[in-house]
């Protein structure tokens, strides 16, 4: 196989890519050093998914966040002026980059980048956001 060939050819090869691929995705949101979060695109984002990186990052164990709002992380000093723009770019589908103070489930602050891209169907239509979160200084 060419070095240089995109990763994802080697499921053309293996005739259970739907398993290899649901166990790559599996292992790689389990184990990443960057929190994950999956949400719904539905009114207030409810949350369908956080990893460990995100729990170890934030104090909120899976079950604590799972169908609340993104906005749990929010306090007196996220700036709104991100929000803004994250809320421009997901309403017409774009990704978002940004920085902002999030607050931990015990109230302490920790500046947070994140990327938010949408999640879309077999027909286009955005179903999900999946977000990844880092700690930054």
């Amino acid at each position: 196989m060419d070095s240089n060939a995109d990763i994802f050819n080697i499921f053309d090869q293996d005739k259970h890519f739907q398993e290899v691929m649901k166990r790559l995705l599996e292992d790689s949101m389990t184990f990443s050093f960057n929190g994950i979060m999956i949400t719904e695109s539905g009114p207030g984002y409810p949350i369908r998914y956080v990893n460990p990186a995100f729990s170890e990052m934030t104090g909120y164990g899976p079950h604590e966040i799972y169908g609340k709002s993104p906005n749990i992380l929010q306090g007196p000093k996220t700036d709104p002026e991100v929000l803004e723009r994250l809320g421009q770019d997901i309403s017409v589908g774009r990704p978002f980059h940004g920085r902002a103070v999030n607050y931990r489930k015990d109230g302490s602050e920790f500046m947070m980048e994140w990327k938010i891209v949408p999640i879309r169907n077999a027909t286009e239509e955005i179903t999900h956001y999946l977000a990844i979160q880092r700690e930054v200084s």
